[in-house]
C-alpha cells in the first residue's frame, strides 16, 4: 500500500525523455504532489532559484556532460537541501551504493513503479520534515530567550 503523500509537495524533476516525463505525471496525478518537470541542469539551476522543491527526482545522465552530482553539489550550497533521488535505467548495486554514500537518498530503476515512485518521494519527504523539526528544536536560543535563561540561572543561583 502506497504512503499518504504531504499535501502541496512540489517534486522537481529532472529527466530528458517524454516516457518517464509522461509516466512520472500519471504516477503522481492523483497525490496531492505538484510536478515542475525540467530537462537538464541549467534548467534545473533556474526552477531551484524560484521555488525550492520538496524532493528532486534526477536522471542519473544528463545533457551537457552535467549528472546527478552536479545536481546533488548545487543543493548541498542550500541551508535545508531537498533529497534527491536519482533514477536510471541500469540501476544496479554498485550504483545505488555510490548514490547512497555521497548523500542522495535513493535510487530508482527506470521504467517507473508506482508504488516505488509513491513510496521513495513520500518516505524522502517524511525525513526531510523529520530532519527540519530536530534541526527547529536544535536551534540556540535568541538573545531574549538568552537573557531570560541567564536571569532565571541567577535567581536560582542567589536561592
Amino acid at each position: 500500500m502506497a504512503e499518504a503523500p504531504i499535501a502541496n509537495l512540489t517534486v522537481l524533476a529532472i529527466v530528458r525523455a517524454e516516457e518517464d516525463r509522461t509516466s512520472l505525471a500519471k504516477i503522481l496525478s492523483d497525490s496531492d504532489w505538484r510536478l515542475r518537470v525540467t530537462g537538464n541542469f541549467r534548467e534545473a539551476q533556474t526552477a531551484l532559484r524560484e521555488f525550492v522543491p520538496g524532493v528532486i527526482i534526477s536522471d542519473c545522465r544528463l545533457p551537457e556532460d552535467h549528472c546527478w552530482k552536479d545536481v546533488l553539489h548545487e543543493i548541498g550550497t542550500t541551508e535545508d537541501p531537498p533529497p534527491l533521488i536519482v533514477v536510471d535505467r541500469l540501476a544496479d548495486e554498485r550504483l545505488w551504493a555510490e548514490v547512497l554514500n555521497l548523500g542522495a537518498y535513493d535510487l530508482l530503476a527506470k521504467p517507473f513503479d508506482t508504488s516505488e515512485v509513491l513510496h521513495a518521494v513520500s518516505t524522502a519527504c517524511r525525513r526531510r520534515e523529520h530532519q527540519q523539526a530536530m534541526s527547529a528544536r536544535r536551534k540556540p536560543a535568541g538573545p531574549a530567550e538568552f537573557s531570560r535563561q541567564t536571569q532565571l540561572s541567577a535567581a536560582v543561583y542567589r536561592s
